[in-house]
């Protein structure tokens, strides 16, 4: 299948960009559609301005390819783009250099308030409905596998539209989901029930994986240039009404 959704940005950036800008665009790897980080549609979104934020800092102009999350890492290494976003620390595979963090995600579960479910630890999930997103037990810790593979009323989906109606029509008890798009999907849903967001997970952090590890340490100033801006906080509390909601670590050079 041929790799068609592009962000539209580069069809305008010759008359919105610096002309300091290199003419030859950055081809950046990103995820599916994914409000509030990622909206294909518009070609915006939290990630997406941040990315392109970081690659102003760099001088470069950028192309955004959206492929599942699965994929990005492989097409890299088959020679395909010149950034892949959302690679996990700690992966080590030979000739691929990593970025400091760029981005956090907040993996939560939710509950409706009226059915007040403690949740102090996962152990408190086991014997519960609940709905997660798609490989949850492949990213979350091993005992919230364990409950999971146990479960028979445990089950996954790519979409997290689908999560928060089950939750607010009390089809399961739990969803677990980044908090961010949560919320995102909650505020658009009519008479939503109050609930209880419980953090039982670690926050995951992401980073951007290269080729070419000059391009990684040009990569990581540009982060840490943004990180230090007054524009970094704003652009989270745009997107997420909250000026840290997605911030790592700082990236130190």
């Amino acid at each position: 299948m041929r790799l068609l959704l592009k962000s539209c940005f580069i069809c305008f950036s010759v008359l919105t960009v610096p002309s300091a800008l290199s003419t030859t665009p950055l081809q950046v790897l990103v995820g599916m559609n994914k409000p509030p980080y990622i909206q294909v549609d518009s070609s915006d979104g939290y990630e997406i301005e941040l990315l392109r934020e970081i690659a102003q800092r760099m001088a470069q102009q950028v192309e955004f390819t959206y492929v599942p999350n699965k994929r990005i890492l492989t097409l890299l290494q088959q020679g395909i783009g010149d950034i892949a976003t959302l690679q996990k620390p700690g992966q080590d595979v030979a000739d691929i250099f990593y970025s400091c963090p760029y981005i956090r995600y907040q993996n939560v579960a939710v509950t409706l308030a009226a059915n007040q479910l403690v949740l102090n630890s996962l152990l408190d999930l086991d014997n519960l409905s609940i709905l997660a997103f798609q490989n949850a037990t492949l990213v979350l810790p091993d005992d919230y596998r364990r409950i999971a593979m146990a479960s028979p009323s445990y089950r996954e989906t790519v979409d997290p539209r689908t999560q928060v109606d089950m939750l607010q029509k009390q089809r399961v008890q739990v969803v677990v989901m980044d908090m961010n798009i949560f919320h995102y999907y909650n505020s658009k849903t009519d008479h939503a029930s109050q609930v209880q967001v419980h953090a039982l997970y670690t926050p995951t952090l992401y980073r951007a994986a290269f080729r070419d590890a000059g391009l990684a340490v040009k990569f990581n100033q540009a982060l840490q240039q943004f990180q230090q801006s007054a524009a970094y906080p704003l652009l989270q509390e745009r997107y997420f009404g909250n000026a840290q909601a997605a911030s790592p670590p700082p990236c130190l050079p």
